[in-house]
């Protein structure tokens, strides 16, 4: 098979057709299947790509997986006029394929990949805390932790299970590595939120929200919207789950499974 040279590595031609076509995915994703409204933001939805780009990462690995999720996404904030909010969001998809990649990943070395994984969903953890309105919160980042803790508990445990070829056992890695990916994608959602609160997201509207809710604070609209967010994520970690595992399963039975560690 063709294979392109890059540093480090090579890139084959079946890497790249699965970029493009995960890619393509996401667009049809993102285009054509209605979101979740997103609350205080008039016209902006959480994407539904959010719910299998970590199965990019579990496919073709974290990297390329991450590309295809970002590229989806950009393509259609580019389609749509390059709103900031948009652009910014692209990354949300991005980081979970990363997320689910690398801790199914057996990356040898100073840095294995299950440490990457968990290094990142931190950052966006303290990320939270580095805001007054997260601080605010103390306690919204329970779905985020827990999902910090999976990656802890399991850590290259998750690429055994991973490459192991009985079912209950990948099963069981596809739903924590989906599950890390998707709720760090959450967790970059909403900081991008927080920090774009009187620049790109007008002030106003966010108060008017408030006031509708008879909510004090921006901190408080986020713990009024916790049990939702749990309900959506667990939703999509099932899908990811039921879709992952379903196409992993198809691409090695048949020989056409790209990622290579």
């Amino acid at each position: 098979m063709d294979r392109w040279k890059m540093s480090g590595g090579v890139l084959s031609t079946r890497d790249i057709a699965f970029t493009a076509v995960f890619a393509a995915l996401s667009v049809v994703i993102i285009m054509f299947i209605p979101g979740i409204p997103i609350v205080g933001m008039s016209g902006a939805r959480i994407t539904l790509d959010a719910a299998i780009a970590p199965i990019y990462g579990l496919v073709i690995g974290p990297y390329l997986g991450a590309l295809a999720a970002f590229l989806g996404g950009i393509i259609v904030a580019g389609y749509k006029g390059w709103h900031l909010f948009s652009v910014l969001t692209s990354f949300c998809p991005a980081v979970s394929a990363l997320i689910a990649g690398t801790l199914t990943s057996k990356r040898e070395g100073p840095v294995r990949g299950w440490i990457l994984s968990a290094v990142t969903l931190l950052i966006l953890i303290a990320g939270w805390y580095g805001t007054g309105i997260g601080r605010g919160a103390p306690l919204y980042p329970v779905l985020h932790i827990a999902g910090l803790a999976l990656i802890l508990l399991l850590r290259g445990w998750a690429s055994d299970l991973f490459e192991s070829g009985v079912s209950w056992k990948l099963t069981f890695a596809v739903a924590a590595a989906s599950y890390a990916g998707i709720i760090a994608d959450h967790m970059l959602g909403n900081l991008i939120f927080i920090t774009g609160i009187g620049w790109f997201i007008p002030l106003k509207v966010v108060e008017g929200w408030l006031s509708g809710l008879g909510l004090p604070s921006v901190s408080a609209l986020f713990m009024y919207m916790l049990p939702v967010s749990t309900v959506e994520r667990l939703a999509m970690t099932a899908v990811a789950t039921l879709f992952g595992v379903a196409l992993i399963t198809a691409l090695r039975a048949s020989g056409l499974m790209p990622r290579r560690e």
